[in-house]
């Protein structure tokens, strides 16, 4: 499974999962050695390593829009309750699918990360 643990050195809320950075998208430059011998062509990944990656942007763009850590393009905090929810619903769709293929480490990991998203939902929709 591809390991995108070093790929930011941002802050970020805990249980939320760290997304690789992009050169257009202010990541490293392009020359920096370290930063292509991490990156893989998305060809060259297994379907459930593309599903596991596209979990960790669903789960940043659930803190996103619950408005706990600002959006990575504009650096503004801002809510979107919505699109949170859409991307929480989809992180649970996601995760029963790639459950069974998952190490009990990550399984357990993942869990705790679907329950803080939706704890966290439920805190800052409400009142």
């Amino acid at each position: 499974m591809a390991d995108w643990s070093e790929a930011s050195e941002e802050a970020r809320p805990e249980g939320a999962p760290e997304a690789p950075t992009d050169d257009a998208g202010g990541g490293r430059a392009p020359d920096d050695q370290g930063a292509r011998e991490r990156a893989v062509p998305l060809h060259a990944l297994e379907t459930q390593d593309i599903l596991v990656w596209c979990l960790s942007v669903l789960a940043a763009k659930a803190w996103e829009g619950m408005g706990l850590v600002p959006n990575p393009a504009s650096g503004q905090v801002a809510k979107n309750l919505g699109g949170a929810r859409l991307a929480i619903d989809a992180y649970g769709v996601v995760f029963v699918l790639v459950r069974e293929g998952l190490d009990e480490g990550a399984r357990r990991e993942m869990e705790t990360l679907l329950t803080n998203l939706r704890v966290n939902f439920v805190e800052k929709s409400g009142p």
